[in-house]
C-alpha cells in the first residue's frame, strides 16, 4: 500500500478463496474493514499456485515486474517454485523481498509465525505490561510487528530500486517480523561494562522461575526489579484523570518537568536547592507528590488543564478513540483523510499517505480490490484470450 501511494502498480496474488484478512469480521462477502484498510491501491489476481497453469501465470507476471514481495512460511516459496533463485532466472533484474516471521536460519527458521507470536517472542507483549487474569495481553491497537515490517519492506524496496538505477542489478531483500520488533524496542541492547552481569543474572532467574512453574506475575515482578520505572518518567510522562476526561502529559526534560510542576501547583523536591538523590526519604516524597498531582488534576476539566499546559509550554493532549478522529480538525487541516470509492462497499474515508512530498506528491490510486476484480484486465495484458481466461476460471486456476 505504501508503494502504491508512491505510484507503483501493485498486483496482489491471492488464494482462490481470498487471503485470510478478507474473512476477518466480514461486513460484505469476502470484505472486511481490516482488509480494506490495508490493501488500497492494489489489483487482485486470485491464483492456484500449486497448479502448473497458476505458476506459469505468476512467472509471466514476474518477467516484466520490478519487484516481487513474498510473505510466506520459509519452506513455501521453494516448494511452489517462486523462490528468488527460480524467479531471478526469469527476470535477472528482479528485486525480490522475502518476508518471514523469524528469518530462515536458526531453530525457528521453518516455523510459521503471526503478529501475536512475534509480540510474545520478541518481548513486545511483556513490555506493554498489560496483565489480565495473571497473563500478559497482546498489543491490540495495531498489528505492531506486521505494520513495522511493512514499512521496512517499503524502505528496503525503495533502496533496492535506487541501487538498481545506479548498478543495473536486482537483488534479494530479507525482512522478518522478529528483526523489526527487536529494532523498535530501545531496551534491546547490552552494554558490556554497565549492567551485563545483572542482565545475565535476571535471565538465569527467569529461567529458574519458569522451571519451578511460578505464575507470570512472579516473573514480571522480578523483571521490573531489574529495570524499575524511573519515577520522574512515571509522574511527568503519563496519563491523568481530570474532572471530565483523561489527558496525557509528556515531559522528557527536567526543564519541561519543572514547568509542569509549576503549572499544576506542586513542589517537586527534585527541583529544590540542596536536593540529594541519595536521601532515603526521597522515594516516599515522590510517591506523595504523585498522589497530590492526581488529586489536583481531578479538580479541573480536561479542557481547563490543556489550556493551562498550553500557556505554560507543557506538552499535553486529550486521550481520544480512533472513531473520534475521522473528522478531527487537526487531521482534516493536514489532509490526513482521503476519500475513495470501493466497487462493493461504496464511498470510504480513510487515512491518506503517511508522508507528503513537494515535488513528487503521493496519491491514493484506488480503494482495495474486490476478490478477482482485476483478473480479466491482468490476464488480457499477459496475452491470454477471453476463452482461455474463462477456461482457467472454470477449473479454479483463477477467479
Amino acid at each position: 500500500m505504501l508503494l502504491s501511494d508512491m505510484g507503483a502498480e501493485i498486483i496482489k496474488i491471492e488464494p482462490i478463496e481470498g487471503e485470510p484478512w478478507r474473512l476477518h469480521t466480514e461486513f460484505l462477502p469476502k470484505e472486511s474493514k481490516t482488509f480494506i484498510g490495508l490493501n488500497r491501491g492494489k489489483k487482485s489476481l486470485p491464483l492456484d499456485l500449486r497448479s502448473q497453469e497458476g505458476l506459469e501465470i505468476a512467472q509471466k507476471l514476474v518477467a516484466d515486474a520490478d519487484v516481487v514481495i513474498i510473505n510466506a512460511r520459509p519452506d513455501v516459496p521453494k516448494k511452489l517454485g517462486i523462490d528468488y533463485e527460480s524467479l531471478s532466472q526469469v527476470n535477472p533484474k528482479l528485486i525480490y523481498c522475502d518476508n518471514t516471521a523469524f528469518g530462515r536460519q536458526g531453530p525457528h527458521g521453518n516455523r510459521p509465525g503471526y503478529d501475536l507470536i512475534i509480540q510474545a517472542m520478541s518481548g513486545l507483549l511483556a513490555a506493554d505490561n498489560k496483565v489480565v487474569d495473571g497473563v500478559p495481553q497482546q498489543v491490540t491497537a495495531t498489528a505492531v510487528a506486521d505494520y513495522t515490517t511493512g514499512v521496512a519492506i517499503a524502505w528496503g524496496v525503495s533502496a533496492a530500486l535506487f541501487s538498481r538505477e545506479r548498478t543495473g542489478k536486482g537483488q534479494k531483500i530479507d525482512t522478518t517480523l522478529l528483526s523489526t520488533s527487536l529494532l523498535i524496542q530501545g531496551g534491546f541492547m547490552e552494554v558490556e561494562e554497565h549492567g551485563k552481569q545483572e542482565k545475565d543474572e535476571l535471565v538465569e532467574t527467569l529461567g529458574a522461575l519458569r522451571q519451578a512453574g511460578l505464575p507470570y506475575q512472579s516473573l514480571l515482578d522480578q523483571q521490573q526489579m531489574f529495570s524499575p520505572f524511573n519515577t520522574a518518567f512515571r509522574i511527568y510522562y503519563t496519563t491523568y484523570q481530570t474532572a471530565n476526561d483523561v489527558i496525557a502529559i509528556a515531559c522528557l526534560s527536567n526543564r519541561l518537568r519543572k514547568k509542569a510542576a509549576d503549572a499544576i501547583g506542586v513542589a517537586d523536591p527534585r527541583f529544590s536547592e540542596g536536593y540529594d538523590p541519595e536521601d532515603p526519604s526521597i522515594a516516599s516524597a515522590i510517591e506523595s507528590l504523585s498522589e497530590e498531582m492526581k488529586s489536583i488534576i481531578l479538580t479541573k476539566t480536561g479542557e481547563e488543564w490543556l489550556s493551562i499546559f498550553d500557556a505554560a509550554g507543557v506538552p499535553a493532549g486529550p486521550v481520544r478513540f480512533i472513531q473520534e478522529l475521522i473528522n478531527d480538525e487537526q487531521v482534516i487541516a493536514n489532509d490526513m483523510v482521503v476519500e475513495v470509492n470501493h466497487s462493493l462497499a461504496g464511498k470510504i474515508r480513510m487515512a491518506g499517505p503517511m508522508i507528503q512530498m513537494s515535488e513528487t506528491p503521493l496519491a491514493v490510486q484506488s480503494a482495495s480490490p474486490a476478490l478477482g476484480e482485476h483478473t480479466d484486465e491482468i490476464m488480457l495484458n499477459l496475452g491470454y484470450s477471453e476463452g482461455e481466461i474463462a477456461d482457467l476460471k472454470s477449473r479454479n486456476i483463477t477467479l
